[in-house]
Protein backbone atom coordinates (compact mmCIF):
# COMPACT_ATOMS: atom_id res chain seq x y z
CA UNK A 1 0.00 0.00 0.00
CA UNK A 2 1.63 3.46 -0.77
CA UNK A 3 2.41 6.26 1.86
CA UNK A 4 -0.86 8.08 0.00
CA UNK A 5 -2.84 5.09 0.68
CA UNK A 6 -1.70 4.68 4.42
CA UNK A 7 -1.94 8.61 5.23
CA UNK A 8 -5.64 8.50 3.97
CA UNK A 9 -6.69 5.24 6.21
CA UNK A 10 -4.88 6.35 9.09
CA UNK A 11 -6.83 9.75 9.06
CA UNK A 12 -9.82 8.18 7.65
CA UNK A 13 -9.85 5.63 10.62
CA UNK A 14 -9.45 8.43 13.66
CA UNK A 15 -12.54 10.64 12.27
CA UNK A 16 -14.59 7.25 11.94
CA UNK A 17 -13.85 6.28 15.57
CA UNK A 18 -14.60 9.93 16.37
CA UNK A 19 -17.69 10.34 14.08
CA UNK A 20 -18.53 6.65 15.49
CA UNK A 21 -18.35 7.57 18.88
CA UNK A 22 -19.85 11.15 19.01
CA UNK A 23 -23.40 9.35 17.16
CA UNK A 24 -23.39 6.52 19.45
CA UNK A 25 -22.71 9.00 22.37
CA UNK A 26 -25.31 11.02 21.06
CA UNK A 27 -28.25 8.84 20.39
CA UNK A 28 -27.98 7.59 24.04
CA UNK A 29 -28.60 10.98 25.11
CA UNK A 30 -31.17 11.63 23.23
CA UNK A 31 -33.23 8.72 24.36
CA UNK A 32 -32.11 10.15 28.03
CA UNK A 33 -33.48 13.41 26.82
CA UNK A 34 -36.20 11.79 25.13
CA UNK A 35 -37.51 9.93 28.49
CA UNK A 36 -36.42 13.35 30.96
CA UNK A 37 -37.53 16.53 29.41
CA UNK A 38 -40.30 14.70 26.34
CA UNK A 39 -40.77 16.02 22.48
CA UNK A 40 -41.95 19.64 23.44
CA UNK A 41 -38.45 20.46 25.48
CA UNK A 42 -36.33 18.52 22.76
CA UNK A 43 -38.70 20.17 19.65
CA UNK A 44 -37.67 23.70 21.47
CA UNK A 45 -33.89 22.57 21.51
CA UNK A 46 -33.70 21.45 17.95
CA UNK A 47 -35.38 25.08 16.61
CA UNK A 48 -32.66 26.51 18.73
CA UNK A 49 -29.78 23.98 17.15
CA UNK A 50 -31.38 25.28 13.48
CA UNK A 51 -31.27 29.00 14.22
CA UNK A 52 -28.03 28.27 15.30
CA UNK A 53 -26.97 26.80 12.23
CA UNK A 54 -28.33 29.53 9.75
CA UNK A 55 -27.10 32.33 12.00
CA UNK A 56 -23.31 30.48 11.54
CA UNK A 57 -24.10 29.98 8.47
CA UNK A 58 -24.50 33.67 7.90
CA UNK A 59 -21.63 34.45 9.37
CA UNK A 60 -19.51 32.21 7.39
CA UNK A 61 -20.51 32.99 3.34
CA UNK A 62 -18.32 30.21 2.21
CA UNK A 63 -15.07 31.28 4.35
CA UNK A 64 -14.68 28.22 5.84
CA UNK A 65 -14.34 26.66 2.73
CA UNK A 66 -11.89 28.75 0.59
CA UNK A 67 -9.61 29.39 3.47
CA UNK A 68 -9.11 25.43 3.58
CA UNK A 69 -8.64 25.77 -0.37
CA UNK A 70 -5.98 28.06 -0.04
CA UNK A 71 -4.24 27.23 2.68
CA UNK A 72 -4.16 23.81 1.26
CA UNK A 73 -2.92 25.25 -1.60
CA UNK A 74 0.42 25.84 0.11
CA UNK A 75 1.00 29.89 -0.59
CA UNK A 76 0.67 32.47 1.78
CA UNK A 77 -0.87 30.81 4.30
CA UNK A 78 -0.68 33.28 7.18
CA UNK A 79 -2.20 35.68 5.24
CA UNK A 80 -5.12 33.85 3.69
CA UNK A 81 -5.96 32.69 7.64
CA UNK A 82 -5.56 35.81 8.71
CA UNK A 83 -7.83 37.31 6.01
CA UNK A 84 -10.40 34.58 6.71
CA UNK A 85 -10.39 35.30 10.48
CA UNK A 86 -11.05 39.10 9.60
CA UNK A 87 -13.78 38.27 7.55
CA UNK A 88 -15.91 36.47 9.80
CA UNK A 89 -15.08 38.04 12.77
CA UNK A 90 -16.42 41.21 11.05
CA UNK A 91 -19.77 39.29 9.55
CA UNK A 92 -20.45 38.50 13.50
CA UNK A 93 -20.21 41.48 14.32
CA UNK A 94 -22.46 42.91 11.54
CA UNK A 95 -24.68 40.15 12.20
CA UNK A 96 -25.12 40.89 15.91
CA UNK A 97 -25.80 44.36 15.70
CA UNK A 98 -28.49 43.80 13.15
CA UNK A 99 -30.50 40.97 15.38
CA UNK A 100 -30.32 43.51 18.25
CA UNK A 101 -31.78 46.16 16.25
CA UNK A 102 -34.73 43.70 15.48
CA UNK A 103 -34.34 42.01 18.79
CA UNK A 104 -38.00 42.63 19.53
CA UNK A 105 -39.22 40.54 16.67
CA UNK A 106 -37.80 37.40 18.22
CA UNK A 107 -40.71 36.67 20.41
CA UNK A 108 -40.18 33.34 21.09
CA UNK A 109 -36.30 33.75 22.03
CA UNK A 110 -36.98 36.48 24.41
CA UNK A 111 -39.76 34.52 26.42
CA UNK A 112 -37.43 31.70 26.99
CA UNK A 113 -34.67 34.33 27.15
CA UNK A 114 -32.59 33.10 24.88
CA UNK A 115 -31.97 35.96 22.80
CA UNK A 116 -28.40 37.18 24.21
CA UNK A 117 -27.54 33.49 24.97
CA UNK A 118 -28.00 32.90 21.42
CA UNK A 119 -25.45 35.82 20.55
CA UNK A 120 -22.81 34.83 22.89
CA UNK A 121 -23.25 30.98 21.73
CA UNK A 122 -22.76 32.78 17.78
CA UNK A 123 -19.84 34.42 18.66
CA UNK A 124 -18.04 31.71 20.36
CA UNK A 125 -18.85 29.32 17.37
CA UNK A 126 -17.73 31.97 14.88
CA UNK A 127 -14.15 31.97 16.70
CA UNK A 128 -13.77 28.04 17.17
CA UNK A 129 -14.65 27.75 13.47
CA UNK A 130 -11.57 29.94 12.61
CA UNK A 131 -9.52 27.94 14.56
CA UNK A 132 -10.38 24.37 13.62
CA UNK A 133 -10.42 25.42 9.98
CA UNK A 134 -6.60 26.31 10.60
CA UNK A 135 -6.49 22.68 12.38
CA UNK A 136 -8.15 21.07 9.42
CA UNK A 137 -6.33 23.11 6.45
CA UNK A 138 -2.93 21.86 7.95
CA UNK A 139 -3.55 18.19 7.52
CA UNK A 140 -3.88 17.78 11.06
CA UNK A 141 -7.07 15.73 10.69
CA UNK A 142 -6.68 13.31 13.33
CA UNK A 143 -6.04 16.28 16.26
CA UNK A 144 -9.48 18.17 14.59
CA UNK A 145 -11.33 14.55 14.93
CA UNK A 146 -9.99 14.08 18.92
CA UNK A 147 -10.88 17.62 19.73
CA UNK A 148 -14.62 17.26 17.79
CA UNK A 149 -15.37 14.38 20.09
CA UNK A 150 -14.11 15.76 23.31
CA UNK A 151 -16.22 19.20 22.46
CA UNK A 152 -18.97 16.31 21.60
CA UNK A 153 -18.46 14.19 24.97
CA UNK A 154 -17.72 17.36 26.78
CA UNK A 155 -21.29 18.85 25.59
CA UNK A 156 -23.70 15.70 26.67
CA UNK A 157 -21.93 15.23 29.60
CA UNK A 158 -22.78 19.02 30.94
CA UNK A 159 -26.33 18.61 29.24
CA UNK A 160 -27.23 14.95 31.07
CA UNK A 161 -25.86 16.42 33.76
CA UNK A 162 -27.90 19.50 33.97
CA UNK A 163 -31.09 18.30 32.73
CA UNK A 164 -31.07 15.93 35.38
CA UNK A 165 -30.46 18.79 37.86
CA UNK A 166 -33.70 19.98 35.92
CA UNK A 167 -32.72 22.82 34.34
CA UNK A 168 -34.12 21.40 30.65
CA UNK A 169 -33.61 24.02 27.68
CA UNK A 170 -31.04 26.02 29.37
CA UNK A 171 -28.69 22.94 30.13
CA UNK A 172 -29.07 21.82 26.86
CA UNK A 173 -28.54 25.31 25.55
CA UNK A 174 -25.48 25.43 28.11
CA UNK A 175 -23.78 22.48 27.27
CA UNK A 176 -23.72 23.38 23.77
CA UNK A 177 -21.66 26.36 24.65
CA UNK A 178 -19.39 24.55 27.13
CA UNK A 179 -18.55 21.79 24.53
CA UNK A 180 -17.27 24.51 21.28
CA UNK A 181 -15.53 26.67 24.36
CA UNK A 182 -13.42 23.44 25.43
CA UNK A 183 -12.34 22.40 21.88
CA UNK A 184 -12.09 26.02 21.52
CA UNK A 185 -9.20 25.86 24.24
CA UNK A 186 -7.61 22.87 22.98
CA UNK A 187 -7.50 24.07 19.58
CA UNK A 188 -5.67 27.45 19.77
CA UNK A 189 -2.79 26.10 21.38
CA UNK A 190 -2.14 24.30 18.43
CA UNK A 191 -2.66 26.39 15.38
CA UNK A 192 0.48 26.59 13.08
CA UNK A 193 -0.54 29.80 11.71
CA UNK A 194 -0.35 33.72 12.86
CA UNK A 195 -2.24 36.39 12.29
CA UNK A 196 -0.49 38.72 9.68
CA UNK A 197 -1.23 41.76 8.22
CA UNK A 198 -3.00 40.90 4.85
CA UNK A 199 -3.57 42.46 0.99
CA UNK A 200 -6.68 43.48 -0.40
CA UNK A 201 -5.52 40.36 -3.24
CA UNK A 202 -5.73 37.74 -0.13
CA UNK A 203 -9.38 38.91 0.50
CA UNK A 204 -10.98 38.91 -3.12
CA UNK A 205 -8.84 35.63 -3.60
CA UNK A 206 -11.14 34.07 -0.52
CA UNK A 207 -14.29 35.53 -2.46
CA UNK A 208 -13.41 34.70 -5.92
CA UNK A 209 -13.87 30.83 -4.10
CA UNK A 210 -16.11 31.21 -1.73
CA UNK A 211 -18.54 33.29 -4.35
CA UNK A 212 -19.55 29.62 -5.42
CA UNK A 213 -18.87 28.01 -1.69
CA UNK A 214 -21.56 29.99 0.11
CA UNK A 215 -24.02 28.80 -1.48
CA UNK A 216 -22.96 25.60 -1.36
CA UNK A 217 -22.80 26.30 2.52
CA UNK A 218 -25.99 27.60 2.61
CA UNK A 219 -27.62 24.73 0.81
CA UNK A 220 -26.05 22.44 3.20
CA UNK A 221 -27.60 24.16 6.16
CA UNK A 222 -30.85 24.66 4.61
CA UNK A 223 -31.00 21.27 3.72
CA UNK A 224 -30.75 20.03 7.32
CA UNK A 225 -32.74 22.59 8.87
CA UNK A 226 -35.12 23.94 6.76
CA UNK A 227 -37.15 20.89 7.62
CA UNK A 228 -37.73 21.34 11.12
CA UNK A 229 -38.37 25.03 10.70
CA UNK A 230 -41.34 24.43 8.62
CA UNK A 231 -42.49 21.45 10.34
CA UNK A 232 -42.42 24.23 13.88
CA UNK A 233 -44.68 26.72 11.55
CA UNK A 234 -46.80 24.32 10.44
CA UNK A 235 -47.26 21.52 13.20
CA UNK A 236 -47.21 21.22 17.07
CA UNK A 237 -43.54 21.71 18.42
CA UNK A 238 -43.75 18.00 19.52
CA UNK A 239 -43.56 16.72 16.15
CA UNK A 240 -40.62 19.30 15.12
CA UNK A 241 -38.69 16.94 18.21
CA UNK A 242 -39.90 13.36 16.70
CA UNK A 243 -38.71 14.52 13.54
CA UNK A 244 -35.69 15.69 15.21
CA UNK A 245 -35.21 12.21 17.26
CA UNK A 246 -35.54 10.52 13.11
CA UNK A 247 -33.07 13.14 12.03
CA UNK A 248 -30.51 12.70 14.62
CA UNK A 249 -30.84 8.84 14.45
CA UNK A 250 -30.52 8.44 10.93
CA UNK A 251 -27.20 9.93 11.10
CA UNK A 252 -25.32 6.07 11.52
CA UNK A 253 -25.93 5.64 8.24
CA UNK A 254 -23.81 9.05 7.34
CA UNK A 255 -21.09 8.58 9.56
CA UNK A 256 -18.48 6.65 7.49
CA UNK A 257 -19.50 9.17 4.59
CA UNK A 258 -18.83 12.22 6.96
CA UNK A 259 -15.73 10.83 8.19
CA UNK A 260 -14.33 10.51 4.50
CA UNK A 261 -15.54 13.84 3.37
CA UNK A 262 -13.53 15.19 6.37
CA UNK A 263 -10.23 13.19 5.71
CA UNK A 264 -10.07 13.85 2.18
CA UNK A 265 -11.21 17.12 0.98
CA UNK A 266 -8.06 18.79 1.90
CA UNK A 267 -5.72 15.36 0.45
CA UNK A 268 -7.79 15.64 -2.60
CA UNK A 269 -7.49 19.48 -3.08
CA UNK A 270 -3.38 18.90 -2.58
CA UNK A 271 -3.32 15.88 -5.13
CA UNK A 272 -5.76 18.46 -7.43
CA UNK A 273 -2.89 20.91 -6.80
CA UNK A 274 -0.47 18.08 -8.28
CA UNK A 275 -2.21 16.98 -11.07
CA UNK A 276 -2.69 13.28 -9.43
CA UNK A 277 -6.04 12.67 -10.95
CA UNK A 278 -4.53 8.55 -10.11
CA UNK A 279 -5.01 9.29 -6.76
CA UNK A 280 -8.44 11.59 -6.80
CA UNK A 281 -9.83 8.60 -8.67
CA UNK A 282 -8.91 5.57 -6.56
CA UNK A 283 -9.31 7.41 -3.28
CA UNK A 284 -13.38 7.87 -4.58
CA UNK A 285 -13.88 4.59 -5.66
CA UNK A 286 -12.63 3.60 -2.26
CA UNK A 287 -14.68 6.02 -0.25
CA UNK A 288 -17.50 5.12 -2.04
CA UNK A 289 -17.88 1.49 -1.13
CA UNK A 290 -16.87 2.29 2.51
CA UNK A 291 -19.27 4.56 2.64
CA UNK A 292 -21.89 1.66 1.48
CA UNK A 293 -20.72 -0.80 4.31
CA UNK A 294 -23.00 0.52 6.74
CA UNK A 295 -25.46 2.55 5.04
CA UNK A 296 -27.13 -0.51 3.15
CA UNK A 297 -27.68 -2.70 6.38
CA UNK A 298 -28.68 0.26 8.63
CA UNK A 299 -31.43 1.09 6.09
CA UNK A 300 -32.38 -2.56 6.16
CA UNK A 301 -32.25 -2.85 10.16
CA UNK A 302 -34.44 0.62 9.94
CA UNK A 303 -37.31 -0.95 7.94
CA UNK A 304 -37.59 -3.95 9.99
CA UNK A 305 -36.58 -2.78 13.49
CA UNK A 306 -37.74 1.08 13.28
CA UNK A 307 -40.58 1.17 14.89
CA UNK A 308 -39.65 -1.23 17.60
CA UNK A 309 -36.64 1.24 18.59
CA UNK A 310 -38.50 4.27 18.48
CA UNK A 311 -41.36 3.07 20.38
CA UNK A 312 -39.08 1.31 23.86
CA UNK A 313 -36.10 3.59 22.93
CA UNK A 314 -37.25 6.55 22.70
CA UNK A 315 -41.15 6.32 24.08
CA UNK A 316 -44.52 5.84 22.20
CA UNK A 317 -44.94 8.96 21.22
CA UNK A 318 -42.09 9.02 18.94
CA UNK A 319 -43.31 6.09 17.39
CA UNK A 320 -45.51 7.71 14.98
CA UNK A 321 -42.08 9.04 13.42
CA UNK A 322 -41.42 5.34 11.96
CA UNK A 323 -42.54 5.83 8.21
CA UNK A 324 -40.27 9.13 8.49
CA UNK A 325 -37.53 7.32 9.93
CA UNK A 326 -37.68 4.93 6.74
CA UNK A 327 -37.34 7.63 4.47
CA UNK A 328 -34.72 9.63 6.35
CA UNK A 329 -32.66 6.37 6.39
CA UNK A 330 -33.12 5.58 2.52
CA UNK A 331 -32.02 9.04 1.72
CA UNK A 332 -28.81 8.88 4.21
CA UNK A 333 -27.95 5.81 1.42
CA UNK A 334 -27.88 7.67 -1.15
CA UNK A 335 -26.25 11.24 0.47
CA UNK A 336 -23.72 8.95 1.99
CA UNK A 337 -22.67 9.01 -1.93
CA UNK A 338 -23.93 12.33 -3.00
CA UNK A 339 -21.90 14.08 -0.12
CA UNK A 340 -18.62 12.52 -1.63
CA UNK A 341 -19.07 13.67 -5.38
CA UNK A 342 -19.94 17.60 -3.92
CA UNK A 343 -16.70 17.43 -2.05
CA UNK A 344 -14.74 16.11 -4.88
CA UNK A 345 -15.98 18.93 -7.26
CA UNK A 346 -15.20 21.69 -4.78
CA UNK A 347 -11.91 20.07 -3.63
CA UNK A 348 -11.00 19.87 -7.71
CA UNK A 349 -11.84 23.41 -7.42
CA UNK A 350 -15.42 22.75 -9.35
CA UNK A 351 -17.52 24.55 -6.80
CA UNK A 352 -19.76 26.22 -9.99
CA UNK A 353 -20.73 22.63 -10.49
CA UNK A 354 -20.87 21.62 -7.17
CA UNK A 355 -23.57 24.20 -6.76
CA UNK A 356 -26.25 23.27 -9.36
CA UNK A 357 -27.14 19.96 -7.68
CA UNK A 358 -27.50 21.29 -4.49
CA UNK A 359 -29.01 24.24 -5.27
CA UNK A 360 -31.38 22.70 -7.51
CA UNK A 361 -32.19 19.98 -4.71
CA UNK A 362 -32.45 22.38 -2.06
CA UNK A 363 -35.06 24.08 -4.10
CA UNK A 364 -37.48 21.45 -4.58
CA UNK A 365 -36.99 20.55 -0.95
CA UNK A 366 -38.08 23.72 -0.04
CA UNK A 367 -41.34 23.82 -2.17
CA UNK A 368 -41.94 19.88 -1.36
CA UNK A 369 -41.78 20.51 2.68
CA UNK A 370 -44.57 23.41 2.48
CA UNK A 371 -47.03 21.88 0.10
CA UNK A 372 -46.01 18.30 1.71
CA UNK A 373 -45.79 18.72 5.62
CA UNK A 374 -49.33 20.61 5.94
CA UNK A 375 -50.98 17.64 4.06
CA UNK A 376 -49.20 14.30 5.35
CA UNK A 377 -46.97 15.39 8.57
CA UNK A 378 -43.64 14.77 9.12
CA UNK A 379 -43.66 11.99 6.31
CA UNK A 380 -44.01 14.86 3.84
CA UNK A 381 -40.71 16.25 4.97
CA UNK A 382 -38.99 13.33 4.85
CA UNK A 383 -40.06 12.86 0.97
CA UNK A 384 -38.69 15.90 0.00
CA UNK A 385 -34.98 15.96 1.56
CA UNK A 386 -35.36 12.29 -0.25
CA UNK A 387 -35.98 13.82 -3.74
CA UNK A 388 -33.38 16.55 -2.35
CA UNK A 389 -30.45 14.46 -2.31
CA UNK A 390 -31.70 12.70 -5.59
CA UNK A 391 -31.41 15.69 -7.71
CA UNK A 392 -28.18 16.66 -5.94
CA UNK A 393 -26.69 12.85 -6.49
CA UNK A 394 -27.51 12.78 -10.58
CA UNK A 395 -26.40 16.26 -10.80
CA UNK A 396 -22.85 16.26 -9.27
CA UNK A 397 -22.56 12.69 -10.74
CA UNK A 398 -22.83 13.97 -14.32
CA UNK A 399 -20.22 16.93 -13.50
CA UNK A 400 -17.62 14.56 -11.40
CA UNK A 401 -17.70 11.92 -14.38
CA UNK A 402 -16.80 14.65 -17.04
CA UNK A 403 -13.67 15.46 -14.78
CA UNK A 404 -12.15 12.01 -13.23
CA UNK A 405 -13.14 7.85 -14.29
CA UNK A 406 -16.34 7.16 -11.66
CA UNK A 407 -14.99 3.57 -10.89
CA UNK A 408 -16.90 1.08 -8.88
CA UNK A 409 -15.27 -1.53 -6.76
CA UNK A 410 -18.51 -3.66 -8.06
CA UNK A 411 -17.29 -7.24 -6.35
CA UNK A 412 -17.09 -5.34 -2.98
CA UNK A 413 -20.06 -3.79 -3.30
CA UNK A 414 -21.59 -7.66 -4.41
CA UNK A 415 -20.88 -9.06 -1.69
CA UNK A 416 -21.92 -5.91 0.64
CA UNK A 417 -25.27 -6.71 -0.87
CA UNK A 418 -25.08 -10.22 -0.28
CA UNK A 419 -24.12 -9.77 3.78
CA UNK A 420 -27.18 -7.71 4.01
CA UNK A 421 -29.48 -10.15 2.23
CA UNK A 422 -27.91 -12.63 5.12
CA UNK A 423 -28.69 -10.12 7.55
CA UNK A 424 -31.89 -9.28 6.51
CA UNK A 425 -33.14 -13.18 6.56
CA UNK A 426 -31.59 -13.77 9.91
CA UNK A 427 -33.79 -11.20 11.69
CA UNK A 428 -36.80 -11.89 10.06
CA UNK A 429 -36.59 -15.46 11.32
CA UNK A 430 -36.08 -13.92 14.69
CA UNK A 431 -38.87 -11.80 14.60
CA UNK A 432 -41.35 -14.41 13.67
CA UNK A 433 -39.54 -16.73 16.31
CA UNK A 434 -39.95 -13.82 19.37
CA UNK A 435 -42.99 -13.51 20.40
CA UNK A 436 -43.09 -10.91 22.85
CA UNK A 437 -41.00 -7.79 21.58
CA UNK A 438 -39.32 -5.20 24.35
CA UNK A 439 -36.17 -3.11 24.26
CA UNK A 440 -34.06 -5.88 25.44
CA UNK A 441 -35.07 -8.23 22.78
CA UNK A 442 -34.82 -5.33 20.04
CA UNK A 443 -31.70 -4.24 20.63
CA UNK A 444 -30.10 -8.23 20.98
CA UNK A 445 -31.73 -7.86 17.35
CA UNK A 446 -29.67 -4.90 16.22
CA UNK A 447 -26.52 -6.55 17.52
CA UNK A 448 -26.80 -9.59 16.64
CA UNK A 449 -28.04 -8.41 12.94
CA UNK A 450 -24.78 -6.54 12.85
CA UNK A 451 -22.37 -9.09 14.06
CA UNK A 452 -24.12 -11.92 11.00
CA UNK A 453 -23.22 -9.01 8.78
CA UNK A 454 -19.71 -7.92 9.71
CA UNK A 455 -18.67 -11.56 9.93
CA UNK A 456 -20.66 -12.33 6.64
CA UNK A 457 -18.63 -9.77 4.88
CA UNK A 458 -15.01 -10.43 6.32
CA UNK A 459 -15.75 -14.41 5.33
CA UNK A 460 -17.10 -13.47 1.67
CA UNK A 461 -15.15 -9.97 0.62
CA UNK A 462 -10.91 -10.91 0.53
CA UNK A 463 -10.46 -7.01 0.27
CA UNK A 464 -11.80 -5.69 3.00
CA UNK A 465 -10.79 -8.16 5.72
CA UNK A 466 -7.33 -7.38 4.69
CA UNK A 467 -8.29 -3.87 5.07
CA UNK A 468 -9.35 -4.71 8.31
CA UNK A 469 -6.40 -6.54 9.84
CA UNK A 470 -4.58 -3.84 8.14
CA UNK A 471 -6.03 -1.08 10.62
CA UNK A 472 -5.00 -2.67 13.83
CA UNK A 473 -1.42 -2.47 12.60
CA UNK A 474 -1.63 1.43 12.14
CA UNK A 475 0.27 4.31 13.87
CA UNK A 476 -1.95 6.18 15.28
CA UNK A 477 0.41 8.76 16.04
Amino acid sequence: MSEKELEVQRHGMMNLASSTSITLIGFLATIFYAHWVGAGVLGTYFVFLSLYSILCFATDLGIAYAVTQRISEGKDQDRYYSAGFAIRVGAFIILALGLILFRERFVDLNQAGLFWVLLAVLGLGTIQSCVNIAIGASNRLGLAATTTLINNIARILIQVVTVFLGYQISGLVGGLAAGILIQLLIEVRFVDYHLKKFQWAHVKSLFSFSGWAVLISAGNILFDNISLIIIAYFLPVADVGIYGVCWTFSFFALFVSTALVNTLYVKVSRWNAQEDRSAITIALSRATTYSLIFALPILIGGILLGYNLLFFLYGASFSAGANALIIIIAMRVLQSIANLYTNFLLATDQARQAVVGITAGIGINCLLCILLVPMIGISGAAIAAFVNVCITFFIARSYLSSIIPLEIERPVIRDIILATALMTGYLIMIMHLLADQSAVSTILMVLSGAGVYFLALLILNLQIREDAFRILKIKWI
